[in-house]
């Protein structure tokens, strides 16, 4: 019987990827002007090289961009508009709030506090969340199925009791099934599950379908 359900952050409770290309495109638009390069190539060559707020000065630096000030006034718009902007799924809160009334819920992510706080406040998570792991704050990461462990220690749950939903088949289908988890694949932009990755109980495209299947998960 399930006791427990954990989550993901990134791409699991909101679309990262779709947040993350319209702040490029905002923050963005001068840069492309000082540049051969069109808006569009210039987003795409800023996601192709995984360019993170704080990567911003480098990248644009990298880009030909030599004005200071010009590389300053981007670089705080980007940083500035990413957590402004930030929005979670809609489907999100009366997801969490069905679910809370039934399990223990938790949260694991990935990265540093000064950029998974901010996020965690705005979505106002702890209001749903019984455990919430950042890695920086544990010394440890996805996939290390200790991560797993910790949130499953602080939920009082063991790992058959519990269900991961994440959308990384590497940190976090490969590393549920290292802590003994069975998880459900958050595949919002339809990605191709490697091969040697544990399958999931289930993929979905958002959060719309999740009560559903986990209760049908449940009931057997």
């Amino acid at each position: 019987m399930l006791r427990a359900i954990l989550f993901d952050l990134d791409d699991t409770l909101y679309d990262l990827k779709a947040h993350w290309i319209a702040c490029l495109r905002t923050a963005l638009a001068d840069a492309a002007r000082a540049t051969p390069y069109d808006l569009e190539t210039l987003v795409h060559r800023a996601l192709t090289a995984k360019i993170w707020i704080n990567q911003m000065p480098d990248f644009l630096r990298a880009e030909g961009i030599t004005d200071p000030r010009l590389i300053d006034t981007i670089f705080a718009r980007y940083r500035d508009i990413w957590f402004e902007t930030l929005t979670l799924d809609p489907d999100a809160p009366a997801l969490l709030t069905a679910l809370g009334a039934r399990y223990r819920l938790g949260l694991i992510t990935n990265g540093p506090s000064w950029s998974q706080r901010p996020k965690i406040e705005r979505f106002a998570l702890a209001s749903y969340m019984h455990a919430i792991i950042v890695s920086e704050e544990v010394g440890v990461a996805k996939p290390d199925p200790q991560i797993f462990h910790i949130a499953l220690t602080t939920l009082a749950v063991a790992p058959e009791e519990a269900l991961f939903v994440g959308d990384s088949p590497e940190n976090d289908l490969r590393g549920a099934a290292q802590a003994g988890m069975p998880a459900i694949w958050v595949n919002r932009h339809g990605a191709t599950l490697p091969a040697d990755i544990p399958q999931p109980i289930a993929v979905v495209e958002g959060l719309r379908d999740l009560m559903a299947i986990i209760h049908a998960y449940d009931s057997h």
